[in-house]
């Protein structure tokens, strides 16, 4: 029965003849149902990549007796492919407003791009798989500068370095002169990230960089690992706690502010020569 099944809906798509979606359920796991045309270099393998199926489904919708292909022949594929989008957050937003939009889920949103948290903030990029549950990877993700060696971090424009180091994510910061470390999180912020340091231990290694908090900057490594890959970032950091915080038995009242390039202030939303000066360094680069 479900051979005959098969046959009638092949039969029908090589007609051009209308097919309800219903009508192919149980067999094509709610895909879409292309004609592809074999060319030269392609396997089964091959074209089962592409589309995201198996070759078992190609040689069971054709009715394929062995993996043998030939070109110029006509194949039925079911196409898993995902269309995603890039969207940019606004004001207002929520992942529960953005998943029902788009016709996915919150969770699949927060693992296609790293996110550590529901929070999200104004202008950060998310890559949304339309009327889909399946996880992608963020597309057009990319590094403005490599480092100069391993002693240096890569320059990632804020733009991206926000779609790697996400809200809530844990990181290492380097103090390039002094060699110091501490551990901090990304508390928040859209202009810049706003940081705050998880211990006491890590707020004692921070006055060691700064003995007196200050709103001079220096330049940093923020270190970090997301999806499966460790990153070292060039940034600067500012010595001055302030405002709020999420942390309340680190030592420290307030959060510190941590520049990407083309990081802006959060109230002249301006750039900052200095940030951008200790970035380049903090890169390997020299004046």
């Amino acid at each position: 029965m479900k051979k005959k099944f098969i046959a009638f809906a092949l039969a029908l798509v090589l007609c051009n003849i209308p097919i309800k979606a219903s009508a192919l359920v149980s067999t094509t796991t709610n895909s879409n149902l292309i004609t592809y045309t074999v060319v030269s270099g392609d396997s089964l393998w091959k074209i089962s990549t592409i589309y995201k199926t198996s070759i078992q489904n190609i040689m069971q919708i054709n009715n394929l007796t062995n993996t043998s292909i030939m070109i110029g022949q006509k194949l039925i594929i079911p196409d898993n492919r995902v269309t995603t989008i890039n969207y940019t957050v606004v004001i207002g937003d929520n992942l529960w407003s953005i998943a029902n939009k788009y016709g996915t889920t919150m969770d699949t949103i927060m693992k296609s791009n790293y996110l550590q948290s529901t929070n999200i903030m104004p202008g950060q990029i998310l890559t949304i798989p339309v009327n889909s549950t399946t996880v992608v990877t963020p597309i057009g993700i990319s590094m403005d500068k490599p480092r100069l060696n391993n002693n240096y971090g890569d320059i990632y424009n804020w733009e991206n370095g926000r779609r790697l180091f996400t809200v809530d994510t844990i990181g290492t910061l380097k103090d390039l002169n002094t060699g110091v470390c501490f551990n901090i999180k990304y508390y928040g912020g859209s202009n810049h990230a706003d940081i705050v340091p998880l211990t006491k231990d890590d707020t004692a290694n921070i006055k060691k960089i700064f003995p007196t908090w200050t709103w001079a900057n220096r330049p940093m490594l923020l270190c970090f690992s997301q999806g499966g890959k460790s990153y070292e970032m060039a940034v600067s950091m500012a010595g001055m706690p302030h405002s709020t915080t999420n942390i309340y038995d680190n030592g420290v009242d307030g959060h510190f502010d941590l520049y990407f390039h083309n990081s802006t202030s959060h109230n002249t939303n301006e750039l900052s020569p200095s940030h951008e000066k200790n970035i380049r360094l903090a890169n390997g680069q020299s004046f």
